[in-house]
């Protein structure tokens, strides 16, 4: 495993809401966004080159570096450092998996076009910069990958924090036209939005 890279991270990455680390691998996520049903809706193949944007303290790692198969790659990134250490203590002996420690809407080191499928599973929700992070998982994807972007469904009473950062079905509209993306499925499950969008090949 490479180690944890620090580039500048732009200062809107501050501005993102921190989680703790048990808030984001718990019996309430297992229940809620299982991770293999996850997996199964990018259908990744072995030998795919996996991005989980916003990874947190590894959730998804087990299932990803199984989908991908001893010839596949998973990066995983993440703007705080302490979450992050927490995901290489726990897979930091497998070479498979590289980690950034950068906002999911600045990843300099992932080449344009490089990507099978990307992964911002419950992370727009936590970002300022919700259209920075669509547009590098846009730019990091071959023509033909796959994104899947999830986030808690709305709720009426929020904090003026949570009103900022959640995602309306307006600003969905929006991010969604930024770029050309083919819709795959759009579902909601169990109070999770969950879609699925392909990077055209043409």
């Amino acid at each position: 495993m490479k180690g944890i890279s620090d580039p500048a991270i732009p200062v809107v990455a501050s501005r993102d809401r921190r989680c703790r680390g048990w808030t984001l691998d718990n019996w309430l996520r297992r229940w809620w966004a299982p991770a293999t049903a996850e997996a199964d809706l990018l259908a990744i193949r072995s030998g795919q080159h996996v991005v989980d944007l916003g990874t947190g303290v590894g959730y998804l790692v087990p299932v990803l570096l199984e989908r991908v198969g001893p010839e596949g790659t998973v990066d995983l990134v993440d703007p705080d450092r302490r979450n992050l250490s927490l995901a290489e203590a726990r897979w930091g002996t497998d070479a498979r998996i590289r980690v950034m420690c950068t906002s999911a809407a600045h990843v300099p080191e992932v080449p344009n076009g490089s990507v099978d499928r990307v992964l911002l599973s419950l992370v727009l929700c936590c970002m300022v910069d919700k259209e920075g992070a669509m547009d590098e998982a846009w730019r990091m994807l071959r023509p033909g990958g796959l994104a899947l972007i999830t986030y808690p469904e709305r709720r009426r009473r929020l904090s003026a924090l949570k009103r900022t950062l959640r995602v309306s079905p307006e600003l969905w509209s929006r991010l969604i036209v930024r770029h050309p993306w083919h819709v795959v499925k759009s579902e909601r499950h169990r109070w999770i939005r969950r879609h699925v969008l392909e990077k055209p090949t043409s």
